[in-house]
């Protein structure tokens, strides 16, 4: 297993996806929710780690320290940023790399997430807050999380992108099952304090396979069920993004946003955000991939008629947006049919389906608008058409 002190060695592709979606949900959130405040936002990494990777690259302090000032320069936001690191010599690192891209934090917190969020969010009574809550494995209480979620209010938003370790539950679930294991106990009721009471982690592993694939499907429904839950108690709606280390992987973690907001926009919007940092994420893959097979070509000398074209993003987008469709419509088909009524804003996940975090609202839109060409729906996927009941009539 990694060690924590390995992680900042060299930026990984999950990251790139992770990363993407960070910076563009958190400019599109300063914009949206700080609109209520008087233009007062506040970021707070809860994890902020050393602040970018050995390689130079930066890491989430550094890429919503630029989203602060883009927000305030393009939108008229004033926007705290606040980093919470623990960890002594990754708070030196920190203070180091802001200093030398001349970021000024408000707030920069050597106690643990968990112990300092009351604070923090007295501190920003008046701002609208934007937590990023990334710690390495699972590092906050299910009880911890609510106390948090539930001073969210119209008047004073509270949105969270969560890190839900897949690879983590999988390994501890199947380990806290099992009464012969060493450290079960210990494992068990670490789950228990990070999933709370109400989800059942107990019973969606017992029976699952040894394989890591089962493992991770269980650990799967378990990360919906703990969503599920929080909206339960929070009233406050999940939206979950599979991020995998590479295209043919199992994913490692979801990304989650927790939001209250009523209109269901924020998480309409936020499947688009995902989708735009999924092609760049392929991108990065296919660029890899491309670098590695010209440096191999060249080390053993080998000559080729053709230059290979490097990968492009307008290339992934059009393959993206091939197989969006090809099969969007027919989710779309079954959707509607079992709903008779559905509007997509409703419920995020079950609108896109297997493509929530690949294709945005354009693909969409093409497909509402194929489907009432076909005479199948009421609905011509004009202006906001996500925010509309649409009914099956096929």
């Amino acid at each position: 297993m990694a060690r924590r002190n390995d992680f900042f060695a060299v930026k990984n592709p999950q990251a790139v996806l992770k990363h993407g979606v960070l910076t563009r949900y958190a400019y599109y959130f300063a914009g949206r929710a700080g609109s209520g405040t008087g233009g007062r936002v506040a970021f707070i990494d809860g994890y902020a780690g050393e602040g970018r990777y050995k390689d130079g690259s930066p890491g989430s302090p550094l890429l919503l320290a630029t989203e602060a000032e883009r927000a305030g320069l393009l939108i008229n936001r004033d926007v705290r940023l606040a980093f919470v690191e623990s960890d002594a010599r990754c708070r030196a690192e920190l203070v180091r790399a802001l200093a030398e891209y001349k970021v000024v934090a408000d707030m920069i917190e050597a106690r643990p997430f968990e112990e300092a969020a009351p604070d923090l969010l007295d501190r920003y009574s008046n701002h609208s807050i934007l937590a990023f809550v990334d710690p390495f494995g699972l590092g906050v209480s299910h009880d911890s999380l609510v106390d948090i979620l539930r001073q969210s209010r119209t008047g004073r938003p509270i949105d969270v992108l969560y890190h839900f370790s897949l690879s983590t539950v999988a390994r501890m679930g199947s380990v806290g099952i099992s009464p012969d294991a060493d450290y079960a106990e210990q494992n068990a009721a670490h789950l228990d304090r990070v999933l709370g009471a109400s989800v059942d982690w107990r019973g969606m592993f017992k029976g699952t396979p040894s394989s890591d694939g089962a493992a991770t499907r269980t650990a799967i429904a378990v990360a919906h069920a703990f969503g599920a839950s929080l909206q339960t108690t929070t009233g406050m709606r999940c939206t979950s993004i599979e991020v995998r280390q590479r295209p043919d992987q199992l994913p490692k973690y979801l990304l989650m946003l927790i939001s209250r907001d009523p209109s269901g926009r924020a998480h309409w919007d936020f499947a688009d955000v995902a989708a735009s940092a999924h092609a760049e994420w392929l991108l990065h893959c296919d660029v890899s991939d491309f670098d590695a097979n010209i440096a191999v070509r060249d080390n053993f000398g080998l000559l080729s008629l053709w230059d290979p074209e490097r990968p492009t993003l307008d290339e992934i987008k059009r393959n993206l947006d091939a197989i969006a469709d090809r099969d969007f419509d027919e989710h779309l088909r079954r959707l509607f049919r079992q709903r008779s009524s559905f509007r997509l804003v409703d419920d995020v996940a079950e609108a896109f389906g297997p493509m929530l975090g690949r294709v945005g609202h354009p693909a969409v839109r093409r497909a509402i608008r194929r489907l009432h060409s076909s005479g199948l729906i009421d609905d011509d996927g004009k202006g906001d058409f996500h925010t509309r009941t649409i009914t099956w009539i096929g």
